[in-house]
Order: structure tokens, then sequence, then C-alpha cells
């Protein structure tokens, strides 16, 4: 096995920023682009072992080279090898000439269970986004919650996302959060579970702390040998009321941050996401209460020393811009947050105002952001946006060693991408291809853990036909039950 490796990043960017391929990639790119195929064994989509041979890979690694000509080899849900012309008479076998190979996409805040009201939001005041979501979420049941998280799932695996992180803020019981959490189990995606209260939940009241300490106690039902992991959608020590700040209890955001502290999870809050938060981030500050476990949902009006104060903290930021300028929070800072070092993921947060499971149209509303904010059409490259959206994105959700960038001893999460779809014509710069032209449709595998769960377009797993069904009938019953 070799590791050769052609066209360095730092030679196939010229100032332009522009990749001008030369007549072997045209060759390899334009003549080898024909469908991907597999040995007969890969039919059922389950092995232990597959090599995807002949791909142009993007590992997203930090500095790497594009690969050219490579194999994957994947065994026991891990990468355990890429290079040229690998040897691995026991595995499943992909043809994956003419296509590219890349680390699966990462989402940093969403919350699951509004993806069975997608595009209900609109702009009366019955029907806008808060308004609707708490009417209609009181609704849910344990079979609702399991039935959002499976649409979701589905949505995402078909927009090439193998991460998701479930901010779930419509826990009404027990039975709830199971429910929630069936669906991401059974739906072979990786994923962190965030509970939270829900929204109707006075500010002064803590979690059920009794519940969450079963949950966790029991943790070993859901995790998968860790491909699900467990958090907290921490309230903060703000809560918004009729568009006004409300200083939270201290014994009640003291004991909420406890449950997640004493058992050593991450943390997520909302904070600084309308004018009524402003000051959120720097309260926690004032507090001490910011670390590398913390991540910072939305953040569009922190201001300077807010933003000081996260970079020395260590914490992350999660940006959801198509949902935060539908909604009228604001403009995110991503200039800002770039130039203090602050690690940022990309968010779909919620379909019920942005419609598809679409990272990439985040991705790409981020750079424009950050061209625009810092008046520089070079300030975040193609390549920069879409490592938010892998690398960086992991990073968030302290999963960078599992997640986010391909290489030997990481989890086997990625996607194949086409490179022969007329949207993706002609060749260029793979960062930007992806980032600027793919279509589900494009994507030709996805894996997750090691296992392919959609394949040739198809969802391997997940019953498309029934979760239509499911989906269609629960959503009207909900409508009429809803008035």
């Amino acid at each position: 096995m070799t590791s050769g490796a052609i066209f360095p990043i730092d030679k196939l960017l010229y100032q332009d920023r522009r990749f001008t391929p030369s007549r072997r990639d045209l060759l390899i790119g334009v003549g080898a682009t024909t469908a991907l195929t597999f040995s007969p064994a890969a039919a059922n989509s389950v092995s232990d072992e597959y090599l995807i041979q002949g791909a142009t890979v993007l590992t997203m690694v930090p500095g790497a080279a594009i690969l050219v000509d490579h194999d994957v080899h994947v065994r026991n849900r891990r990468i355990v090898a890429i290079g040229k012309n690998i040897i691995a008479p026991a595995a499943t076998r992909l043809d994956a000439r003419g296509s590219i190979v890349m680390p699966g996409l990462v989402d940093t805040h969403w919350h699951l269970w509004t993806t069975l009201l997608r595009n209900l939001a609109d702009n009366s005041d019955a029907n806008g986004y808060f308004a609707m979501t708490g009417r209609l979420g009181r609704r849910f049941g344990p079979k609702e919650m399991r039935l959002a998280a499976m649409l979701a799932a589905a949505d995402a695996l078909d927009h090439g996302i193998t991460t998701v992180h479930d901010w779930c803020h419509n826990i009404r019981s027990p039975a709830h959060a199971r429910g929630a959490l069936a669906g991401l189990r059974d739906s072979g995606l990786r994923a962190r579970f965030s509970y939270g209260a829900t929204r109707q939940t006075p500010f002064d009241q803590p979690l059920a702390a009794a519940d969450f300490a079963r949950l966790h106690a029991g943790w070993g039902e859901w995790s998968d040998g860790g491909r699900l992991s467990l958090g907290i959608g921490w309230r903060g020590v703000m809560a918004t009321v009729d568009d006004r700040a409300v200083a939270v209890p201290d014994a009640v955001w003291r004991a909420d941050l406890k449950l997640a502290r004493d058992r050593g999870l991450p943390v997520s809050v909302h904070a600084n996401n309308s004018a009524a938060n402003s000051g959120h981030v720097r309260r926690m500050d004032e507090l001490r209460l910011l670390g590398r476990d913390m991540q910072i949902v939305h953040a569009v009006n922190a201001e300077a020393d807010e933003i000081a104060a996260l970079a020395r903290s260590g914490a992350s930021v999660s940006l959801a811009p198509s949902s935060e300028l539908t909604v009228g929070f604001g403009v995110p800072p991503v200039a800002a947050l770039r130039r203090a070092g602050i690690v940022i993921g990309a968010s779909i947060d919620t379909p019920a105002l942005v419609g598809a499971a679409d990272l990439l149209r985040e991705l790409r509303i981020i750079q424009g952001l950050a061209n625009a904010l810092a008046a520089d059409e070079m300030a975040m490259t193609p390549l920069d946006a879409l490592a938010i959206g892998t690398r960086e994105g992991a990073a968030s959700l302290g999963l960078d060693g599992v997640a986010g960038s391909l290489a030997p001893g990481k989890c086997a999460d990625l996607i194949v991408v086409r490179r022969d779809a007329l949207s993706l014509l002609p060749h260029a710069d793979p960062a930007t291809m992806i980032l600027r032209s793919l279509r589900p449709a494009d994507i030709r595998v996805v894996m997750v853990d090691g296992t392919i769960l959609k394949q040739d377009g198809l969802l391997t797993k997940i019953d498309r036909a029934a979760l239509t069904a499911d989906v269609l009938e629960t959503s009207a019953r909900l409508a009429r039950d809803a008035g």
C-alpha cells in the first residue's frame, strides 16, 4: 500500500481561488464517470468490511492533499487505510472511479421533532414559528416524536448528513424522550441527543432531574457503541418572556447545569439569539460558566467582549443563518467569530422554517455572510465553508476524534458523490463543486459507522413508502386535532 497524493491544496488553489484541472484530471473525471458499481456482496449494504476503490478523496484533514485514484478501506465501523492499490481480499468492493469520497456532513443543532411540522410556519400571527410549534407540539406523543426523528433522519441521509445534534425541547414525559431516541437509534445516524425543557416549561422550574438521571444511567440501551451520545439542552441564565429578558433563578440554572457537568456531559444553550436575549454570553462569562464543553447556539448579537470571552473559554458556536434571517433574529457575526478563532458549526435548526435538510445551503449563506461582512470575496473559501460543515462541526460537538474528516482510526462516516451529474459539470476544485452544486440525487452512497444507509438514491434502513404514509396521516391528524 502506498499513500502517494496528487494535487496538494496549496498548488491546487490559485490566487483567484479557482481550480484549473489538468488534462489527466479531466480524463479521470469525465472519462471514468460511469455508474458506481458494487461487488455482488454489496447488494444488501451489510458488511463488516468495504474497499471503496479509485476515488478522488477529499479528507478534510487540515492541510492535507486531495487524493486522486485512491482507495478507502473500512473494517469494523472504522477507516483502516487510505491509499493506492489497497489489497483487501475479504472486503466488499465499491468501484468509485469518477466519484468523490468525503466526510459526511455534520449538523450541529436541529430540533428534530419540528421536522414533522415542515413548512407550516408562515407570516401570520397564528402560524408564526413560535405560535405554531407551541400549539402543535402539545399534540405530540412518543409515536410522533419517533416519527419526526425518522423523517428528519431520512432527509438528513438523503442530503449527505451523517451526524445530527437533536436539540430536543419537546420532552413532555420520559416516553417522549424514548420515542425520539428510538427514531434516532433505528435510523442509523450518528447523533448527539441534548435533553431540554419544553418552551412551555416555566423559567423558574428546573429540568426533571430524576428522569434525566434514569436516562443517563440506562444510556447503554441507546448508545449503539457510541453512535448516539447524550448532552443537556440548557436554558442558560437568562430567559425571554413576552419579548423581555428575565433572570433565571440561580437555583434553577445551577441545578440544570449540574446535571451535565457532574456527569461530564456536553452543554448546548441558545444565547444572544434576539434583542431581548442580548448580553447572555456576557452574563455567563461573568459567572465563569463558559467552557470547552459548551456550545452557544445563534449568538447573532454577540458583541466584541462576548466574542472574546467565547474565544478565551474555548466554547463553540452553532449558526443557523436560514432560520436566523427568516425569523428576524439578525445577522450572525461570522467574520468576527472567525477572526477570534472560535470553532463554528452549521445548523438546520428547524424545517418548520427552513424546509429541506440542506446543510450546504447553510454553508453557502455562511460563506456569503463572511465575505459580505468582511467586504472581501476571498475572506472565506469554499474549502473553509465545507470545513464548517464537516471537521469544525464535529469539533463543536466534541466528536472531532470520531467524525468530520477521513483518516485511519476514525469512524467510517462518509459520502460518495458522482461527478457526472449535469449540475457538477464542468469539473473544478472538488470543494467548490460540492459546496455550490451538489444535490441529493448526486450522492450515491452515504455510510455511517461503516454501514451503508443510502445507496444509488435509495435509503437502505428506512422504508420510505411506509414513512411517507405515516407522515401524511399523522400530519393530517395533528392539523385536525389542533382545529
